[in-house]
């Protein structure tokens, strides 16, 4: 199965789950306020739903976590983000027993807030981990990317800084320009071509 690694299926089995346990923990807190039934019967199919997602995106995560290729800042954030997945889910665990056994209780529907934005934090974790860390990526293909990038020597290819030419002829050509043409334009601005 080299088409699709094992650890392609983390990113593939979390994001159900992550919205099912939000919203659980949301229609509780209305539950709660409005003491409504039917808040706490779609919370509890949510529950269900989302709890035997998240340990789905556990296991796999913990595949993902022995296989990828990685570098040591990003290991340290590999774990930060088992960690808190872990203690986010046991958190959510608590406030969904809690919510059994107490129906309307608002300390169980705060729990799950809290057990809601601990899920928000191992969501950053893990965009930190592909966006910074390019984790999931193989070497190979991150090797390619940098030659795509900068061409063959990175030293010669890093775009020479302008310095303004205060003589008024204005910077010379071979100064002005980038060896090579970097791939750059303003965050949230469209590309012109």
């Amino acid at each position: 199965m080299n088409f699709f690694p094992m650890h392609s299926w983390h990113p593939m089995v979390i994001h159900f789950p992550l919205v099912a346990l939000l919203l659980a923990a949301g229609f509780d807190g209305v539950a709660t306020l409005k003491r409504g039934p039917r808040w706490r019967e779609a919370a509890t199919f949510l529950w269900w739903i989302g709890l035997a997602g998240a340990a789905a995106a556990i296991a796999t995560g913990l595949l993902a976590y022995g296989r990828v290729d990685h570098s040591d800042p990003a290991h340290e954030v590999m774990t930060r983000h088992r960690n808190l997945a872990y203690a986010a889910t046991a958190v959510l665990l608590g406030s969904a027993a809690w919510r059994w056994r107490r129906p309307y209780s608002r300390m169980a529907a705060g729990l799950g807030i809290v057990g809601a934005l601990g899920l928000g934090g191992v969501g950053y974790l893990g965009g930190e981990m592909v966006f910074r860390h390019a984790l999931g990526i193989p070497t190979e293909v991150l090797e390619q990317v940098r030659h795509e990038r900068l061409g063959d020597n990175d030293q010669e290819t890093r775009p020479v800084p302008v310095v303004p030419d205060t003589s008024g002829s204005g910077p010379t050509p071979d100064s002005a320009k980038p060896a090579t043409k970097l791939h750059t334009h303003a965050p949230g601005q469209e590309h012109d071509d």
